[in-house]
């Protein structure tokens, strides 16, 4: 794990407590038994009221499933015609190396378990004869998931640090153990020599603070205000290239102990705020920016409109995939279409059904482009979305 993530390790932590009250989870449950795939369904949806189980009987389909819904999830058989349950396991992995799957089966052998558990497998449970199992696979799966939500939570919360416009960086004992990229830009340093290096490096005197409050004593002094509160003001950092210059600095402690200390040169973060960037934070309909490069295509940007329109805070976005507006009312040829233009990188237009967070339903109309370098590269996608629920109800109310 990157050095000073311990900060947040928390949300990865809170996976051991399991999952909330309201949480909902979304099983895809896939064997080609029907009768044995609908009673596994009945018996888990009666173990936790939150359960949601998406059944498939052909393994294929299962896997062509699986991309237009957002599984917590997969719960998969093992001896199926056209595709073994390993198979679909390592097709699932290539999507997603982290998504909970569970391997019930009733061909059970040290050798499918050894081989389940090299290939990423989750949980391996050999179907029994009675219905206690069924309360094991619930906990089971519970547990899986609470785990994957936290560390999701995590990852988004170092993506979110990661991103930040603010300088932000960690200190233990008075030694930088992590910086993102706009504390390395203001301070001039490259992070990898700022790792290690003590408080003082960025103060080397005492009077480079603008108010003493900071820099007067070092790391050990002056922190130690804001292990009460913290300590906000402006202050005056040397920059690797021994220019000092005037930042608003934050300091606050976290209960273990980390000193996390956040900068920002406001002339600077206005310059880099664009015209391209605030048009689109006033535009009128919402917008996000995904970044292919990232785990899932995730979203990198949202503008106010896109934040009004679902009902979801800005850090619950940034992160994720789109996919996470979708529910039981959204249509697979919608998503099916968008999913190909992506995979073509080709600029595509769809209406369908997605879910606020308050779980209110409404017609999206969805606007997807990639955005390319000079060299003709797609580094990535933006996404208009527009609430078209009315425009709908009175030309298609049947729809």
């Amino acid at each position: 794990m990157t050095p000073g993530v311990e900060a947040i390790e928390f949300e990865a932590a809170a996976g051991e407590r399991g999952l909330g009250a309201n949480e909902d989870v979304c099983i895809l449950h896939i064997d080609d038994e029907p009768t044995l795939a609908d009673l596994v369904a009945t018996f888990l949806q009666r173990e936790r009221d939150a359960f949601e189980v998406i059944t498939e009987t052909d393994p294929r389909e299962g896997l062509d499933r699986l991309a237009g819904i957002e599984a917590d999830c997969i719960v998969c058989d093992y001896d199926m015609p056209g595709l073994d349950g390993l198979a679909v396991l390592e097709a699932v992995r290539e999507r997603d190396p982290d998504l909970p799957f569970v391997l019930f089966t009733g061909k059970g052998s040290e050798e499918i378990a050894s081989e389940a558990i090299s290939r990423g497998v989750t949980e391996y449970l050999q179907k029994g004869g009675g219905t206690d199992q069924y309360e094991v696979l619930a906990n089971r799966i519970e547990q899986a998931v609470a785990r994957y939500r936290a560390e999701r939570r995590a990852t988004r919360s170092f993506e979110a640090i990661e991103t930040a416009h603010d300088g932000i960086g960690f200190l233990d004992d008075g030694e930088f153990v992590f910086v993102n990229r706009a504390y390395a830009d203001i301070t001039g340093y490259d992070r990898a020599e700022l790792l290690g290096e003590p408080w003082e490096t960025l103060y080397p005197d005492g009077d480079e603070a603008g108010n003493g409050s900071v820099a007067d004593g070092g790391y050990n002094e002056a922190p130690s205000e804001t292990r009460s509160g913290g300590w906000a003001g402006p202050s005056v950092l040397v920059r690797r290239d021994g220019e000092p210059v005037t930042i608003d600095h934050r300091l606050a402690h976290t209960e273990g102990g980390t000193l996390i200390s956040t900068v920002s040169d406001a002339a600077a973060v206005r310059e880099e705020l664009s015209l391209r960037e605030r048009a689109m934070d006033a535009a009128p309909v919402g917008i996000v920016i995904t970044d292919p490069g990232l785990d899932d295509n995730a979203i990198v940007h949202a503008n106010d409109e896109f934040v009004d329109l679902t009902g979801y805070a800005r850090e619950e976005i940034l992160g994720r995939n789109c996919r996470f507006l979708q529910g039981p009312a959204t249509r697979e040829e919608a998503v099916g279409k968008m999913r190909r233009a992506i995979e073509d990188a080709e600029p595509v237009t769809v209406e369908l059904r997605n879910y606020r967070k308050n779980g209110e339903v409404f017609w999206n109309r969805v606007r997807i482009a990639p955005l390319r370098n000079d060299g003709g590269d797609v580094t990535n996608y933006v996404g208009f979305q527009e609430d078209v629920t009315e425009y709908r109800e009175r030309t298609d109310p049947g729809s």
